[in-house]
């Protein structure tokens, strides 16, 4: 069934209007870095979440242009990337009151949406590699993941910077173990290390769950489950890098500052599994390149 909208509810002005809350929502979460009133917190949290909705709207408008689920090139990707980033942090800030936090989260996902409206925006038809269901699980699994990995990076950085212009005096507060015990004051060193944690905790099981089912769609669409193509290989090297942070974060009792940089460093192969083969349009998954 086709929704009937009113003439001036487009999938433009619905993304227009999602911009428009972003900026909004980072002038407050920087007003909030400044000031622990609760009005200004509740504002920008409500602000961040009505601009999900304005994104998700204007996606499913997309979509229904489309006559399929809009997710299909580096554009449709960007902007899912983007929602998820930003409903993962609402979730996050609400458990844990990221203070300081908040204007990274919304900065690096508005970069995320202006960069995408550079790209080519046109609909075109699915190409027969795209015409499976698999589409919509594979897909959203994955970026989902790198929505969690891209917290873990903020996060991680967080507690970098945050360690750097630490009092001498301040005790290094400890994490790594795994266990779950943490300092649940504000932005305390050890809550960053615990949200990165949390965060690639979470996003590791769902890339391995991607890179299964994408294999299941590889072979229904190719012929095999496995064909070493690069965004097969560079997926899996970053299951990998995220797979040696959770080891040494639960294993190997590593200070939460070399665990912030392995998460930094795991962050820059994601991007480069992201967007490198994308922008070299070469192997199986050249359909998405950029450009």
């Amino acid at each position: 069934m086709t929704l009937v909208l009113p003439a001036y509810i487009t999938e433009t002005t619905t993304l227009h209007t999602g911009i428009v809350l972003l900026i909004a929502s980072l002038a407050l979460y920087v007003v909030r870095s400044l000031s622990p009133k609760n009005w200004i917190h509740h504002t920008g949290w409500g602000l961040l979440l009505l601009a999900i909705v304005a994104l998700a709207s204007s996606i499913a408008i997309r979509s229904q242009t489309a006559t399929y689920f809009a997710l299909s090139n580096m554009y449709e990707s960007l902007m899912m990337l983007a929602m998820l980033l930003f409903t993962a942090f609402l979730v996050l800030d609400r458990r844990f009151n990221l203070r300081y936090a908040g204007w990274a989260v919304v900065i690096l996902g508005l970069g995320t949406v202006a960069f995408a409206t550079t790209l080519p925006m046109e609909i075109k038809p699915l190409q027969a590699a795209l015409q499976s269901y698999w589409r919509s699980i594979h897909v959203p699994i994955i970026i989902g993941s790198y929505a969690m990995f891209s917290l873990a990076f903020v996060s991680s950085l967080a507690y970098l910077v945050t360690n750097a212009f630490r009092s001498p005096a301040t005790p290094l507060a400890s994490g790594g173990s795994g266990t779950g015990s943490f300092n649940t004051a504000p932005d305390s060193l050890s809550l960053y290390d615990e949200v990165t944690y949390r965060c690639v905790a979470l996003g590791f099981p769902l890339l391995a769950i991607g890179i299964i089912l994408g294999g299941l769609w590889a072979n229904e669409a190719w012929g095999n489950y496995w064909s070493w193509d690069p965004k097969e290989s560079m997926s899996l090297v970053t299951l990998l890098a995220y797979g040696a942070y959770l080891h040494l974060r639960v294993n190997d009792n590593k200070s939460p500052k070399i665990l912030a940089w392995v998460s930094v460093i795991g962050f820059a192969i994601m991007l480069l599994t992201y967007f490198g083969v994308n922008i070299m349009g070469v192997g199986l998954h050249s359909y998405g390149k950029i450009g």
